[in-house]
């Protein structure tokens, strides 16, 4: 066992099997804590994926016919089954419970099990993804798998901080369905609007947006070039010399305005032509010169092997007696106060069993529900854009009282009003103006009252803003900070634009999907949606560590790391392993018992566990996702009125956050709270 990390002294017990459920608990198993993994004598099944290294490192593993005298010496059980809860609350009283069943709690038509791929046919998953054709793609990475697993891992966070603060020893649901809505966060729907939507794009796997989208240059190398502002999209004009079309009354709106069919027809070719007049490498030095999101289209291995990867250590790796080298990702963040506990290998089928039941370990003790488990905690948002808003959605979601600063000039996303709404749920605004004195004072005294400060600036932007580390603290030095840039330690791109897109292009993502064709823009906001919750993980831990020793921290992740913490599986590395699954044109699966298939007018996804019809409408729309409710709706969204977006993930934790802030909506009220 190790003795670094936040959690030295929980144990766990994981009856869970799989990707969803070892991939939660290893994120704790990385923090110090005694994970025991409960196996029958054939074995977890997901030992035969080389991901399996990557999800059950530093864990331990044992086989008994009586799990009971395990079960009671439990902080934490984990199990698959929700039907397991109530004999483990039998047993276990002042445990925390995380049930993580594939399709919720809910009695539906489905069985207890069924593949990833499943539940992304019936959450939308697979038809919201672009492609050329109008139908579903198979997205080759198990993102509701994924999902699940990092929103299990913030669920027992939760519960461990919830004991240990309110007392509670509290049951929490994270299903496969959630874990789907997590990785699709913002999503909505508007009633009114048509009852399905497009599954195709004009530009196919290119994304729907004509200035934020792959492009191949003149030597035929790939690039992705991130337009999502208006001075982004005027930078970019100005980059390859057409500047006589900023204004056209046949452009409006740019850069989002032109995903209309007109002035998407005109914009396409122009922009087309222009990037293939040039190689890649020229392109990206013109474009970084006029601050245009842009960065090269790239492998995993050529991910691996670069300065990014290298100075955020992303990668780990260890002897293995069998394998030799074995490399895979580290832990996806860093705590100052809590380093990771260091690497072990995956233990062999009940390699421990006779040491851990020699040992004798006397849990934590906790009763009843209780509320959410951040009651009573407050955040300040000082974020923009998706993911860093998107921390402090969850941490909202979970009870916080958090406070959203904006300048008077706005997130620059309020633009994206539906999104907008679903990324900044269950929050409070203001609008600040930082660089007036009496603002900044301001923001200080609401910092004085808060436990959490999230802000995801381009490095030095804090600093001239009056936000940097040391002025925070002296404001309150019990602070936890959370600090998630987007290329993280890497300093050679402190001054870069990162958008989601940028790192599916450097992470190797859009290239796994595209297979032996032309990369695919994943739709799935695979960064924006998993950051935050690996974030939200890491803010947590740290307020429960500052709950057992008294330090303060600070939490850094960032979506770098991130890329490969979302291809977990993909990038563990030995002599000989068999590669990664890659897509192609239009995916649509492997092979004939395993894809999307047409029958009678319905698309369904077909394998060895059955089929299922394919959701056209997104999660928002789900019958499984409602039924689990897991999709709330706002009355008042901000600029939309009526609206069905995602809503509380985990289950247990509280009910489903309130809409997003108005623009300064709540000055008046915090004016008098505060001042």
């Amino acid at each position: 066992m190790s003795e670094s990390g936040a959690y030295v002294g929980v144990r766990i017990i994981e009856l869970a099997s799989g990707i969803s459920g070892p991939y939660a608990t290893r994120f704790l198993a990385d923090q110090g804590a005694d994970v025991i993994k409960v196996e029958d004598r054939l074995g977890d099944p997901y030992r035969k994926n080389p991901g399996f290294h990557a999800l059950n490192r530093n864990k331990r593993s044992v086989v008994v016919t009586n799990k009971e005298p395990l079960i009671r010496s439990g902080d934490v059980v984990v199990v698959d089954d929700i039907a397991e809860v109530d004999f483990v609350r039998s047993i276990a009283p002042g445990a925390i419970i995380v049930s993580m069943p594939i399709w919720g709690s809910v009695p539906t038509s489905r069985g207890v099990w069924g593949s990833g791929e499943h539940v992304s046919a019936t959450t939308g998953i697979a038809w919201n993804q672009v492609s050329w054709t109008e139908g579903p793609v198979q997205v080759v990475l198990p993102l509701s798998q994924y999902g699940a697993g990092m929103l299990g891992a913030l669920a027992i966070a939760a519960g461990l901080y919830a004991r240990e603060v309110h007392g509670s020893a509290p049951h929490y649901e994270v299903s496969e369905i959630a874990g789907s809505g997590a990785m699709q966060i913002g999503d909505f729907w508007l009633p009114g609007t048509p009852q399905e939507r497009d599954g195709a794009s004009p530009l196919g796997p290119a994304g729907r947006a004509p200035a934020y989208r792959p492009f191949q240059a003149a030597d035929e190398e790939w690039l992705f070039v991130a337009c999502g502002t208006r001075r982004f999209f005027e930078a970019m004009l100005r980059a390859i010399g057409r500047m006589d079309l900023l204004g056209s009354p046949d452009l409006p709106n740019p850069p989002w305005g032109l995903i209309e069919p007109e002035p998407l027809a005109l914009i396409t070719p122009v922009l087309e032509e222009a990037f293939r007049e040039k190689d890649r490498a020229s392109w990206i030095e013109v474009l970084r010169t006029h601050d245009v999101p842009c960065q090269p289209i790239q492998s995993r291995e050529e991910f691996v092997n670069s300065e990014l990867a290298a100075s955020n250590k992303v990668m780990d790796s260890i002897e293995h007696p069998e394998l030799g080298v074995l490399g895979m990702p580290s832990q996806p963040l860093h705590l100052e106060e809590c380093p990771s506990a260091p690497m072990r290998r995956a233990p062999e089928i009940g390699e421990n069993t006779e040491a851990v039941l020699k040992e004798k370990h006397e849990p934590g003790t906790g009763a009843g529900q209780g509320g959410p488990p951040l009651e009573g905690t407050r955040a300040i948002d000082l974020a923009s854009f998706i993911a860093g808003p998107v921390i402090t959605r969850h941490l909202a979601m979970l009870g916080s009282d958090v406070i959203k600063v904006e300048s008077p000039d706005a997130d620059p996303f309020r633009d994206f009003s539906p999104h907008f709404n679903g990324w900044n749920q269950g929050k409070r605004g203001i609008a600040l103006d930082l660089k007036r004195v009496e603002d900044k004072e301001f923001l200080y005294k609401l910092v004085e009252a808060a436990d959490v400060v999230v802000e995801n600036f381009r490095p030095g932007v804090a600093e001239r803003l009056g936000c940097s580390t040391q002025e925070l603290r002296a404001a309150r030095d019990d602070l936890v900070l959370v600090k998630s840039p987007g290329y993280g330690a890497d300093v050679s791109r402190a001054d870069q634009p990162a958008f989601d897109p940028l790192l599916q292009a450097l992470g190797g993502m859009m290239v796994a999907q595209g297979g032996d064709g032309e990369p695919v823009f994943l739709t799935v906001p695979v960064h924006d949606a998993a950051t935050p919750i690996i974030a939200a993980f890491g803010t947590v831990t740290a307020l429960y560590y500052r709950a057992i020793c008294g330090k303060a921290q600070t939490v850094h992740t960032s979506l770098a790391q991130t890329t490969a913490a979302a291809q977990v599986a993909e990038f563990v590395s030995y002599e000989g392993r068999e590669k990664p699954a890659i897509g192609g044109f239009d995916y649509k699966g492997p092979e004939q018992a395993q894809r999307y298939l047409e029958e009678n007018g319905e698309w369904v996804w077909s394998d060895q566990e059955g089929k299922s019809v394919v959701e056209r409408n997104g999660f928002a729309c789900s019958p499984l996702a409602i039924a689990n409710d897991l999709v709330c709706q706002h009355q008042d969204s901000p600029g939309w009125g009526p609206i069905h977006q995602v809503g509380q993930l985990i289950k247990g934790a509280g009910s489903h956050p309130e809409r997003a802030p108005y623009l300064n909506e709540h000055e008046a009220e915090l004016h008098l709270e505060f001042d």
